[in-house]
């Protein structure tokens, strides 16, 4: 009988376990996806200045937004 309620316990501590283990990860991937995608777009910022010159059919916000947008294909895939 101890040895069927150790087992079980040990089944439910595993599952909780693998369950919040999960979660963490889940949301440490989503913070690390956020801090790429927020130096991503603050480097676009500066390079939009330089790559102004060699589009000139583009404004600064135009630039930018493309930029933005192939930043975030790139990361979320969408």
């Amino acid at each position: 009988m101890t040895a069927l309620a150790l087992k079980g316990y040990s089944l439910v501590r595993e599952g909780i376990i693998a369950g919040l283990a999960a979660w963490m990860i889940g949301h440490l991937k989503a913070v690390g996806k956020a801090i790429e995608l927020s130096r991503s777009c603050s480097a676009n910022e500066i390079i939009a200045r330089h790559l102004l010159k060699e589009y000139p059919e583009h404004t600064y916000g135009s630039l930018l937004h493309e930029l933005n947008q192939k930043t975030l294909e790139r990361i979320y895939g969408k």
